[in-house]
């Protein structure tokens, strides 16, 4: 009975072999169960082997069967040189990129950053089953230049489940993976996934810092105007969220990443801003959101923190913006909400495709004449129905 088992074993192992061979030229995008099909395959006819080692031991014994192991030596060794030369094929192969401007040529830094590359990172493409074509040509330059790289294609409608474990929000997003951090790309650019992979290899951690002392939101209100869920979201994408108050602070912490100043009530003062221009002037970022007037109209003037964001030519209104289109009954909502449909060509807007809505915004404007080396530019823009 073991007998026929094991049999039975050893023929789904070369069956199993054979289907993660054809599955090999057939469906590229499915080689890690390439590699689980050969293991699988291995493991049975190790086992169908090992179970018949009496009957393999007195088949030796003969004089026919010495024979036949000088034959069977041959055979070996050939299908080894079969074997070598078809991995050598497949995985050592030149690269030609015919393109014109070489447009699936990687540059010298991403490069470098795949061949420095010494634990594995895998890339996960959540897309529709045809929008993956637009990422293969990349991602397999980058798996061919680092044995390091894997990359899987998944397809988000038939997957949900690894979808949702991943946090994925939108088609088109690569999940970047090392160790037990994770990035999220929505591009096929060189640049938005080598910056990606730069985040993700990166053991500096990344620093939010909301500003206190002037009424603004904090990360730790759980009420409907607080901003705990939005801390928790930024701790989803390897961000460090934490609080400072300035005006207690010398200078910006030097591990900020960016700065927020959430809904202040009142005006910075001068030594704060200081402190926030030297900050920007080495490159740190600022994120800046202030409420539009109280209901009563009384608008609160914050001349500092408005001269401020004029140097980099940010004008702010002291209005709130009213959308007459209509849009906003579609929603549930009325005039003072104003919904947005148009979104300029900026990394942060890129690939925006649905309305996006801003209970009582107040007007954001571009200078009309920039300051010398600022290049303001706008993100969203409500639509010719609108005012302040």
């Amino acid at each position: 009975m073991m007998h026929r088992i094991l049999g039975i074993v050893g023929w789904l192992g070369v069956a199993l072999i054979f289907a993660a061979t054809f599955v090999r030229f057939v469906r590229p995008e499915w080689d890690q169960y390439v590699i689980y099909g050969v293991r699988a395959g291995l493991v049975g006819v190790v086992l169908y082997t090992l179970g018949q080692w009496r009957d393999i031991l007195a088949f030796f014994g003969t004089r026919n069967a010495r024979h036949g192991a000088v034959a069977g030596a041959g055979v070996l060794i050939t299908l080894g040189l079969l074997v070598a030369v078809n991995y050598l094929s497949t995985r050592r192969n030149t690269r030609w990129d015919l393109t014109e401007n070489q447009q699936f040529s990687l540059s010298d830094q991403t490069l470098r950053l795949l061949q420095s590359l010494e634990t594995p990172v895998t890339f996960l493409v959540f897309d529709q089953e045809g929008g993956f074509d637009r990422f293969r040509a990349r991602l397999d330059e980058y798996a061919y230049q680092s044995d390091q790289v894997r990359v899987e294609y998944i397809d988000a409608d038939r997957q949900p489940a690894r979808a949702r474990q991943y946090q994925v929000q939108a088609y088109g997003t690569v999940v970047i993976e090392h160790d037990d951090r994770v990035e999220r790309v929505t591009s096929e650019t060189e640049q938005d996934l080598t910056n990606g992979l730069i985040r993700v290899l990166s053991d500096a951690p990344r620093k939010v810092y909301f500003a206190q002392g002037h009424g603004e939101r904090t990360t730790t209100d759980t009420e409907r105007t607080g901003y705990s869920s939005l801390a928790t979201l930024l701790s989803r994408d390897n961000y460090i969220v934490d609080l400072t108050t300035l005006a207690q602070q010398a200078e910006v912490p030097a591990d900020a990443s960016v700065v927020v100043l959430a809904g202040p009530k009142t005006d910075l003062l001068p030594g704060e801003a200081d402190m926030l221009r030297r900050y920007l002037d080495t490159g740190g970022d600022l994120l800046v959101l202030l409420d539009p007037p109280e209901s009563d109209g009384a608008a609160v003037r914050m001349p500092v923190l408005e001269a401020l964001l004029q140097e980099w030519s940010i004008e702010v209104g002291n209005d709130v913006v009213v959308d007459a289109s209509g849009v906003g009954q579609l929603i549930g909502t009325d005039a003072s909400v104003p919904v947005a449909a148009s979104y300029p060509v900026h990394p942060i807007t890129d690939r925006f495709n649905v309305l996006t809505a801003y209970p009582f915004a107040r007007s954001v404007n571009v200078a009309a004449e920039p300051a010398p080396g600022r290049t303001p530019q706008a993100i969203i823009e409500t639509g010719p129905r609108s005012w302040a």
